[in-house]
């Protein structure tokens, strides 16, 4: 296989995976735990669905680790197209994975202070659910922090696909307007009063603006001649697909936790597999 078709191929697998688990952790267990303006039926919630939160702690560590090897394999794909808008690129992508390990602490406070007897009899039931609610929005507005780096990673990928020569110029469009849709999002979050955050609430719909370059091109392109590799990116974008539509079957209330994680293991193979595959072709390519 050509070389840079085999780097595109893991540079998408691995943002792929990476993104696999972040509509759980940053839109369905918010939303499942806080409760508007009600601090106690908060800490209720997060007492009653620890499980949930903790998976939540897991996935989102899970997703920043993984974003260092995609960044790594980004920057590998595309150095030999312009070396310092890769670098750029690369070091705004690995700057959000410390924000992701310090803002995972917001997680696990609420489960301290809920579980800690030394807590509790210090602190009454309505200071202990209102420094939970706490850490939930504060961790609700890490993310809104971070997503300016996830923004703002999306400028130099879409200038390093138009110049790349390999990879059609009409791609790094959609690039730059999810990342603009990001920016401005947070932004908006954090300096517009609340009556008028409604200017930049649906701008996040731009980032959709990915999918075509990191969830659909990279592996197909990445996989051309081989007949296996074809079938194997397809299921790689049919585990991609599933873990999606787990998420939005969980915000709708048609499945719970547990149906949800036997779905998101049941993804997690099929890209097992899909590895398994791609390291015994690699191992055969060696050998010959």
């Amino acid at each position: 296989m050509h070389p840079t078709r085999s780097l595109a191929r893991r540079a998408g697998l691995l943002y792929v995976l990476a993104s696999s688990t972040a509509p759980f952790c940053y839109l369905y267990v918010p939303d499942a735990l806080i409760v508007k303006a009600d601090a106690l039926a908060t800490a209720d919630r997060v007492r009653a669905s620890e499980g949930l939160l903790r998976a939540a702690i897991v996935g989102e560590l899970y997703c920043a680790t993984l974003l260092v090897f995609a960044a790594l394999a980004l920057y590998q794909l595309f150095k030999g197209v312009h070396r310092r808008t890769a670098t750029l690129m690369a070091v705004m992508m690995l700057v959000s994975v410390p924000i992701s390990y310090v803002n995972a602490l917001s997680h696990i406070a609420p489960l301290v202070l809920l579980k800690s007897p030394a807590i509790a009899s210090v602190l009454g039931p309505g200071q202990v659910a209102a420094q939970v609610t706490l850490f939930l929005r504060l961790h609700n507005y890490g993310l809104v922090i971070n997503q300016i780096f996830w923004g703002l990673w999306l400028f130099p990928i879409g200038s390093l696909v138009m110049r790349s020569g390999f990879i059609p110029r009409w791609l790094g469009v959609p690039l730059f307007f999810a990342g603009a849709g990001y920016v401005l999002n947070s932004l908006g979050m954090l300096v517009l009063p609340p009556a008028l955050r409604w200017i930049t609430d649906n701008l996040q719909l731009l980032g959709v603006g990915e999918l075509p370059f990191f969830t659909f091109y990279l592996l197909i392109w990445g996989t051309r001649g081989s007949a296996v590799d074809r079938l194997a990116a397809l299921l790689a974008l049919m585990s991609f697909a599933i873990s999606i539509g787990a998420v939005g079957l969980l915000m709708l209330h048609r499945i719970d936790a547990t149906q949800y994680g036997t779905l998101v293991l049941a993804s997690l193979a099929v890209v097992v597999a899909l590895v398994l595959r791609w390291r015994s072709q690699a191992s055969a390519e060696a050998r010959t």
